[in-house]
C-alpha cells in the first residue's frame, strides 16, 4: 500500500524534482520521497533534475552536448507500407479463398444431387417393386427421376465451369499484377 502512494506521489509530480530521499527500510524495502526518511535503516540524498540531466561535479566541465541529425522521411515509413502489403496480401487471399470455396460448393451441390437421385431412385424401386405389375410405372418414375436429376447435372456442370473459370481468371489476374508491379520495381532501380 505505501509503495503504490509512493509511486502515486511520483506520477503526480513528474515534471518536477522527482524524489530527493532513497530510504531503506529494515526489512529491507526501498522507498523514494521528498522529505528525509524517518526511521530508515538508510537514508540517502538524491540530486534529481527535472530535464533527466544530472549536474556536473564540481570542477569538471559539463560533458558536449551531442547534435543528432534527423531521422531521414523513410525512417518509420518502411512499417506502415510493409502493414498496407501485408493487409492486401490477406485481402487477396481472403477473395482467392472465396473463390475456391464457390468450386468447391458448387461441386458438392452436384454430389448431393447425385446421391438424391440414387435415393430417389431406390424409393421408387421399393414403391413399385421389380415384379412385372409394377414394371410400367417404375420405368416411368426412373425415367421421370433421371430427367430431372439430368436437368440439374447440366446446371451443376455450369457452375462448376463459371466457378472454375473465374477463379483460373483471377489467377491469372493475379499474375499478371505481380509481373507488372515486378517490372515497375525492376524500372525504378
Amino acid at each position: 500500500m505505501k509503495s503504490r502512494l509512493v509511486l502515486l506521489l511520483l506520477a503526480a509530480h513528474a515534471g518536477a524534482a522527482l524524489a530527493q530521499y532513497k530510504c531503506t527500510g529494515a526489512n529491507g524495502a526501498v522507498t523514494f520521497q521528498q522529505t528525509p526518511c524517518f526511521g530508515a535503516q538508510s537514508e540517502e540524498k538524491l540530486v534529481v533534475i527535472p530535464n533527466g540531466h544530472p549536474p556536473p561535479a564540481s570542477g569538471v566541465p559539463a560533458p558536449p552536448v551531442i547534435a543528432r541529425p534527423a531521422a531521414p522521411p523513410s525512417v518509420g515509413k518502411a512499417a506502415p507500407s510493409a502493414d498496407k502489403r501485408m493487409l492486401a496480401y490477406y485481402e487477396r487471399q481472403h477473395q482467392r479463398d472465396a473463390l475456391e470455396q464457390a468450386v468447391r460448393n458448387a461441386q458438392a451441390e452436384k454430389a448431393q444431387h447425385a446421391a438424391e437421385r440414387a435415393q430417389a431412385v431406390a424409393a421408387a424401386q421399393k414403391k413399385y417393386g421389380d415384379d412385372a405389375t409394377g414394371a410400367d410405372l417404375l420405368k416411368d418414375a426412373v425415367t421421370a427421376i433421371n430427367s430431372r436429376y439430368n436437368a440439374l447435372g447440366v446446371i451443376d456442370d455450369g457452375r462448376i465451369r463459371s466457378a472454375q473459370s473465374e477463379l483460373e481468371d483471377w489467377d491469372r489476374a493475379q499474375a499478371a499484377a505481380a509481373a507488372a508491379a515486378a517490372a515497375k520495381a525492376a524500372s525504378s532501380r
